[in-house]
């Protein structure tokens, strides 16, 4: 199921970019409707409350965009999508640094159950860093649907995007290893604990 969610989210700019050379904005829109509908249906009743809470607003978001070009039939909110996705995600992980917990102590909680003092801390510094992301990334793909291409829109939004996303995720993730050097079972343990090995106590 994770798979066939993935796959509907990634592929939007690609779907959207070849749709609009055969259909019109409003035909697209509905179509996009009908696999944000699947991917909704699609998603686990079971999934933990701050995954949901950080990707509930980006999902409205994009349906708004989409609802936009269905009754308007301009494709231009068709290409805002993924830059209100990402604003989204800016205001649900800024917004969270205002709460108790942030939305990167939350997801860490599911894992650990608690965290010390040092770990809360940067949790919430994560939080911060992927805040500052979003928003550079949605201006950056509200800048390309305004005035670049959608040849470039598409490029950005359906691969640079995502690549920078991966490289990000990857950097913290093994700063993260090093530092705090927690191993809980992971795919990657193995190769953390050889390139660092936990602490002696």
């Amino acid at each position: 199921m994770r798979v066939v969610q993935a796959i509907l989210f990634l592929a939007y700019p690609f779907a959207i970019y070849l749709a609009l050379g055969h259909a019109s904005p409003r035909a697209v829109a509905l179509g996009a409707l009908a696999l944000l509908a699947l991917r909704t249906v699609l998603t686990s009743p079971h999934r933990g409350l701050a995954y949901a809470r950080a990707g509930a607003l980006p999902v409205a978001a994009v349906g708004v965009a989409l609802v936009t070009t269905a009754i308007w039939n301009d494709p231009i909110a068709l290409l805002f999508a993924p830059a209100l996705g990402s604003f989204a995600l800016f205001v649900a992980f800024a917004g969270s640094l205002l709460r108790v917990e942030s939305v990167v102590e939350a997801i860490a909680r599911v894992s650990l159950g608690s965290l010390d003092v040092e770990q809360s801390r940067y949790c919430r510094r994560v939080t911060l860093v992927w805040a500052a992301f979003f928003l550079v990334n949605g201006a950056t793909s509200a800048f390309l649907a305004l005035y670049g291409t959608v040849e470039a829109w598409t490029l950005y939004t359906g691969l640079v995007a995502y690549l920078l996303i991966g490289l990000l995720f990857a950097a913290e993730y093994s700063y993260r290893q090093w530092r705090f050097r927690i191993y809980l079972g992971a795919p990657t343990d193995p190769l953390f604990q050889r390139l660092f090995p936990p602490r002696a106590d």
